[in-house]
């Protein structure tokens, strides 16, 4: 598929474009320069076209900031993806140093480019002259904003994209990479992608908005979808960081299956107990990933393997997998650890088969003496979801359906998945 990079100075507007081009609210726009750090990916289509379109961080060429330095490092791996090139500059401030700069070593490089000229609402005029004196390929004056001129950009675009035919496509299993701040989990993508695909620096907080890749492993799809570190809602305070936690949590709504990533140094936090109950009380899949395991003595392996079964028992029936973002270690096992959650998800079990495996051990304790248990039956999949016939269906108490729960699991496993059950008479 086509690739259309969008580059340039911070504050531009870049993330509204992409936000436009993409149909939808996914880079994170304020009005604060360098929101955007890491390249986010999402699918385009136009005229019946499809391509991708990434969007950057704000570009300060030279920077001494390490933030930004890591922005710069960006740009660069996203332009080696690109098939076409759009710098984005500011119609209402006008020619600024750093668009003059940044289109100069495009040109140097021999990167052909298209300049956006934005922020153009209500007809505003413009020196065109000044602009093309940046040697784009094309001069575009749009308001990303409010969509106008955004069509002649991307006619202009897909007209530099070789043809392609449509091919059908296979659906990625969706998995949200999850955690506290910190904790490795852009490492952790990294490692399955083999190349920085996000930012890694030793500073909280560096991944804002939600990365989205496409991965193959075993012959099987994966959609990776990499989120800002969460932190208790009272701890947050800033509006940027406020509008990540926001989106990290609607990335649960969107996951299959919710790789939460643990510090193995530190064991889980009363927040990683928060974040698994959160994922729980959502219904996905859920594997535990007990990152940055090489630095655990191996005196103490058995001690942490015990600290997680009592801290993180509410939610036992998810494989937890040690791993090393870091040394490249156990990180494709943690996939693969999905891929089997999801599918044992999707069991969809007979009645006839219920009714001659798990409801005679449920008959044999009965939720009390004038209670009796008439049928199970398989209402749902992903999570499982199961119907009791009850005579008394008040009788059945929070310990009861557990200990349902538990044989159903110790039958047909459901490994990953809370097990949901519901009576009725």
């Amino acid at each position: 598929m086509a690739v259309i990079a969008l580059v340039g100075r911070p504050n531009t507007g870049k993330s509204t474009l992409f936000n436009r081009l993409v149909g939808g609210r996914i880079a994170i726009t304020l009005h604060e320069p360098g929101i955007t750090r890491d390249r986010i990916i999402r699918t385009a289509e136009w005229s019946g076209r499809r391509c991708q379109v990434i969007d950057t961080g704000g570009l300060v060429p030279d920077a001494e900031d390490e933030i930004q330095r890591q922005i710069e490092r960006q740009v660069r791996v996203a332009l080696g993806e690109a098939d076409v090139v759009v710098l984005v500059v500011d119609g209402r401030d006008g020619l600024h140093a750093l668009d003059q700069e940044i289109a100069a070593r495009l040109r140097r490089e021999g990167t052909g480019f298209l300049v956006a000229v934005n922020k153009l609402d209500a007809r505003r005029e413009f020196d065109q002259a000044e602009f093309h004196a940046l040697g784009g390929d094309g001069l575009f004056p749009l308001s990303a904003a409010h969509g106008t001129g955004v069509d002649d950009l991307l006619e202009a675009a897909f007209a530099r994209f070789p043809p392609e035919p449509r091919a059908p496509g296979t659906t990625a299993l969706s998995l949200a990479i999850l955690g506290r701040p910190n904790v490795g989990k852009s490492s952790f993508l990294n490692a399955l992608l083999g190349s920085e695909r996000s930012i890694v620096t030793a500073i909280p907080g560096t991944t804002r908005d939600t990365v989205e890749q496409d991965f193959e492993l075993d012959g099987r799809l994966y959609r990776l979808l990499d989120t800002a570190g969460i932190r208790r809602r009272t701890r947050v305070t800033d509006g940027v960081e406020y509008y990540s936690v926001s989106r990290a949590l609607d990335t649960i709504e969107r996951c299959a299956v919710a790789l939460l990533v643990v510090d193995a140094t530190e064991g889980p936090t009363d927040q990683d107990q928060r974040l698994a109950r959160l994922i729980d009380s959502r219904a996905r899949g859920l594997v535990v990933v007990a990152n940055k395991f090489d630095l655990v003595p191996h005196a103490v392996v058995s001690d942490l393997e015990r600290w997680f079964d009592r801290h993180l028992g509410f939610v036992g029936y998810a494989p937890v997998v040690f791993t090393s973002a870091l040394k490249n270690t156990g990180v494709t096992d943690a996939v693969r650890a999905a891929g089997r959650v999801f599918d044992a998800g999707g069991h969809q079990l007979s009645n006839v088969l219920l009714r001659d495996s798990v409801l005679p051990r449920i008959q044999r304790r009965q939720p009390s003496y004038d209670c009796r248990v008439v049928a199970i039956s398989q209402t749902g999949t992903r999570p499982p979801m199961f119907k009791l016939r009850l005579s008394k269906p008040q009788a059945a108490d929070k310990a009861w359906l557990k200990f349902v729960a538990t044989e159903i699991r110790r039958v047909f496993g459901f490994v990953g998945y809370p097990v949901r059950i519901r009576t009725s008479r």
